[in-house]
């Protein structure tokens, strides 16, 4: 599997040397899985061991909530991955819990790497796991003003305006 090509469009990877894409691609954990629609490749609550990134398909990043009539336990989705966006980062960052779940909303080709064997590279590579952290503490907080944004939008507040208890 040619991975340098993916890394190079992957927002984790931003600015980093040719020789850390031949890097990261010599890891011996990566893999390529095939879900269907409506597979779970990761469940909220379960061990962070693996980061990925999506190579075709559609993911659907979800919370679990329970429904206040029924008490039925419902996937209430937070964002959505696209061709070439990174997720799993728990993977990344301790304590290694996902926090969501993730769900393909098509068939989705999945690239895996052991999240402990990135890390194990960032650790010894300084250069290179600076720039990884700096592109994905980007990604987080892209993800947070995403999120606050349809929260906002949800709740028709303006982003900025005070909230005043009734």
């Amino acid at each position: 599997m040619n991975l340098i090509p993916l890394l190079k469009r992957c927002e984790l990877f931003i600015g980093l040397e040719d020789s850390d894409f031949q890097e990261i691609a010599n890891l011996p954990s990566w893999q390529k899985n095939t879900y269907d629609a409506g597979d779970f490749i990761f469940r909220e609550g379960s061990v962070a061991r693996e980061f990925y990134i999506l190579d075709e398909g559609e993911i659907s990043l979800t919370v679990a909530s329970r429904k206040e009539k029924t008490k039925r336990l419902v996937q209430v989705p937070v964002d959505t991955v696209t061709k070439g966006d990174v997720f799993g980062w728990s993977a990344l960052v301790a304590p290694h819990s996902r926090n969501m779940s993730a769900i393909c909303i098509k068939r989705s080709t999945v690239i895996a790497v052991s999240g402990t064997e990135l890390n194990e590279l960032i650790d010894s590579n300084h250069s290179l796991g600076y720039e990884v952290m700096k592109s994905l503490l980007r990604v987080v907080a892209k993800r947070l003003r995403d999120l606050q944004d349809k929260l906002a939008g949800k709740r028709n507040l303006p982003l900025g305006k005070e909230m005043r208890p009734e």
